[in-house]
C-alpha cells in the first residue's frame, strides 16, 4: 500500500473532488485516480466513494477506512518532523477564530519561526466549529477558537481556556432605543431593529438567535458578513445592531460613534480557549509556545482596557 493513494483519497475527501485533490497535490486528475483506484484495489476492491454525488461522498467503507488514513498520514508527518539531530522540521497547521487573527499572525508566529526554524506554519481562519471538525479529522494540529454552550468538544481533543471574554450588543451612539416597559432594556426592545451579523456558523449569531426564539420575536438581519471594522462601521452609521467585543470596539476607528447596550435579558460570554489535536507529538512545544504568546497578549489587553 502506497502512502501517496492515502494521500489522494483523504485530498478528494477535504477538497471535495478529483479537481481540488489534483490542484493540492500538483498532480494532474488521471492520476489522482489511479491513485484512488490503487488504494480501492489495496483494500479489497470496494468503492470508498460515490462518484454519482456531488460533491463526492463518503461510501460506509470510506468512512471506516478514512480514519485510519488519517492516523497513516499523521504518523508519517511525525515521523518526518524530527530530524536524526531532534529539530523538530516540517509543517505546524494553526486555526484561529475569525476576530482573533491580528493576535496570532503577529508575535506568536514569529516566535514559533524564531524557536522553531525547521517549521512552516500554515494557519486559517475559520468559525469554532468548522475548526473544531478539523482538529477531529486530523487537519489541523491547533486552534484558537473561542468557545460558547453551542460547541461541543469531542473526546481526545486537548482544550486549554485562555481568557473569559464577554460580547456585547452595540449601537450607533446616536440611535435612539428606549425601554418601553419599566426601566429596564429588553430583548423585546431590540426587535424592531435590523441586526448586522456575522455569517451562519458564529456561536454569538446562534446564541442571540436562540434569545430571540424563548421571547417568540423575529431576528431581523440586514446583512450578514465577516469583518469586524465593516461591521462596526456599518453599526455607527445606524445601519443596525450588532454583536462586538470590547476590545474590538475600543480598536475600532469608530469607537467614538458607537456605543454598548445591555439588555437585561441577554448575556453573552466566551471562552477563549487553545485546542489541541490528540496526535501533536513533537509539535505539543509548538503549540505551548503558540497558546502562551496569545494568553500574553490577551491578558495585556485585558490590563489596558
Amino acid at each position: 500500500m502506497n502512502w501517496r493513494d492515502i494521500e489522494a483519497f483523504v485530498a478528494i475527501v477535504e477538497t471535495g473532488s478529483v479537481v481540488g485533490a489534483a490542484r493540492r497535490l500538483n498532480a494532474t486528475q488521471p492520476a489522482v485516480t489511479r491513485r484512488l483506484q490503487r488504494l480501492e484495489e489495496d483494500i479489497g476492491g470496494g468503492a470508498l466513494l460515490d462518484r454519482h454525488s456531488k460533491p463526492l461522498m463518503l461510501t460506509p467503507a470510506g468512512h471506516r477506512v478514512l480514519e485510519s488514513c488519517h492516523q497513516v498520514l499523521d504518523a508519517l508527518r511525525e515521523l518526518r518532523a524530527t530530524s536524526a539531530t531532534g529539530l523538530v522540521r516540517g509543517e505546524i497547521r494553526l486555526g484561529v477564530v475569525p476576530g482573533l487573527m491580528e493576535l496570532a499572525v503577529g508575535a506568536p508566529l514569529d516566535a514559533i519561526k524564531e524557536q522553531f526554524p525547521g517549521l512552516h506554519p500554515q494557519v486559517i481562519s475559520h468559525w469554532t466549529i468548522w475548526l473544531i471538525e478539523r482538529i477531529r479529522n486530523g487537519t489541523l494540529d491547533c486552534a484558537v477558537c473561542r468557545i460558547t454552550g453551542d460547541h461541543q468538544i469531542p473526546s481526545g481533543i486537548g482544550s486549554s481556556p485562555m481568557y473569559v471574554e464577554p460580547i456585547f450588543v452595540v449601537a450607533a451612539r446616536d440611535l435612539a432605543i428606549a425601554p418601553r416597559r419599566g426601566d429596564l432594556l429588553g430583548i423585546s426592545d431590540l426587535a424592531r431593529q435590523e441586526w448586522i451579523l456575522n455569517t451562519p456558523g458564529c456561536g454569538y449569531r446562534a446564541t442571540l438567535q436562540r434569545a430571540f426564539n424563548r421571547s417568540g420575536l423575529p431576528l431581523r438581519i440586514s446583512a450578514e458578513l465577516m469583518g469586524d471594522d465593516l461591521k462596526l462601521s456599518l453599526i455607527a452609521r445606524g445601519a443596525g445592531l450588532g454583536l462586538s467585543t470590547r476590545r474590538q470596539i475600543e480598536r475600532s476607528p469608530y469607537r467614538a460613534e458607537l456605543r454598548i447596550l445591555e439588555p437585561h435579558d441577554f448575556e453573552l460570554k466566551v471562552i477563549i480557549s487553545m485546542l489541541r489535536s490528540p496526535s501533536l507529538g513533537d509539535l505539543s512545544p509548538a503549540v505551548d509556545l503558540f497558546q502562551a504568546e496569545i494568553a500574553d497578549r490577551l491578558q495585556g489587553d485585558a490590563a489596558r482596557a
